[in-house]
Formats: structure tokens, sequence, C-alpha cells
């Protein structure tokens, strides 16, 4: 049977500079120990058809899972539904650009995207620490992709309202600046575009 999960996702993102990481690290006892290592690769059509709908497309590989996220813009949150790949689906996907049966690949034809137009945009390789903080999650993640390095700051909350409130204090302690993170997909996009031209 198809594992296949779908949940709204509640989350506030900043861009940090390496000091700042650096710093929240120290202040959260995370070591280098505390950190894993996951590829995302981003798929979209040539005409880029999901950007264009703010929807975003990947497979996370950590290690020995492969997991299948499709991200949709849902009043004012992201839903985001999931598909747990076998080795072979990941390859032929990442390889091949062909799209594994399900969930995912029924809610890409819904949107009126040919599945089989998909191709691979890009990977990005994220190393992350992830630790419970006040009544969500905080994830401290350093991105790598093509020659861009960058620091971010995430907190999932489970409630919108007090989530920002968190998330704001929490900006504010530590002396930090807001500064709003395009996605992933997005800096990769960008970073993909700036080495062309």
């Amino acid at each position: 049977m198809r594992r296949m999960t779908q949940e709204l996702e509640i989350e506030y993102k900043n861009m940090l500079t390496a000091e700042e990481f650096t710093t929240l690290c120290t202040e959260f006892g995370q070591k280098t120990s505390s950190f894993f290592k996951q590829v995302n690769y981003y798929f979209d059509t040539p005409t880029s058809a999901l950007k264009n709908r703010k929807t975003v497309l990947r497979i996370r590989d950590a290690g020995n899972q492969h997991d299948f996220t499709l991200k949709q813009p849902r009043n004012g949150v992201i839903l985001e539904t999931h598909q747990q790949l076998d080795d072979e689906e990941s390859q032929s996907m990442i390889r091949l650009g062909i799209v594994p049966p399900g969930e995912i690949e029924q809610s890409i034809t819904k949107m009126g995207v040919d599945a089989d137009q998909l191709v691979l945009i890009g990977e990005l390789a994220t190393k992350r620490a992830q630790f419970p903080y006040q009544s969500g999650e905080l994830f401290l993640d350093h991105s790598i992709y093509l020659d861009h390095n960058d620091y971010e700051l995430e907190y999932e909350a489970t409630d919108q309202r007090s989530g920002a409130d968190i998330f704001n204090a929490l900006l504010h302690a530590h002396s930090i600046p807001r500064r709003p993170s395009k996605s992933k997909m997005l800096r990769l996009y960008q970073a993909i575009q700036e080495k062309r031209s």
C-alpha cells in the first residue's frame, strides 16, 4: 500500500547571516553532530507551470528516505501532499522525469499541468538541525546550491496566531532583523537564472 499524507503547514521563516546562524546554534546547543543532511530535487515544466501557480514539487532525499512532496498555497497556509517513494521511483523521476502514479500526479493534472512535461530544475543540499520550541518546532538550515551558501531560521507552528507572535519574539530577543525568505525553490531558481545571464 502506497503511503500518502496531507497536512496544512503553518510556518514562519527568516534569512540569517552566518554570524546569526552560529549564535543561534550556540544558544540552542546545536553542535555539528546535531545536523543532518538532506538533498532537495526540484521539478517544473520548461515553461515554469508550477512556479507560475506558486506551487513547489520536490523529492527530499534524506539517506534512505525519498519524500515526494507537492506544496500548494491554500488560504494563507501551505497544503502539503506527501508520497513516499522507493529508490527506483525516485531515480526515475530525477533522471527521466517519470512521475510515479498516485495522489501527487493526480493533483498536478487537476491543476491543468501536463505531468509528462516535468523535468529536474536543480538540486539544493541542506544541513538541518531540528528541535522542539515553545509549542512548535524550530529549524536551523544551512543550504548549499550552485555557488551559494545561505542560512535560514524556520518555525513550524501549531496555530497561526500564536505562531507569528512566538517567531517575532524569538527574532526580537536575538536582535535579528526581519528578513522574509523566499522558498528554497525560488532561491535555487534565481541562482540558476543568475548563472545563465
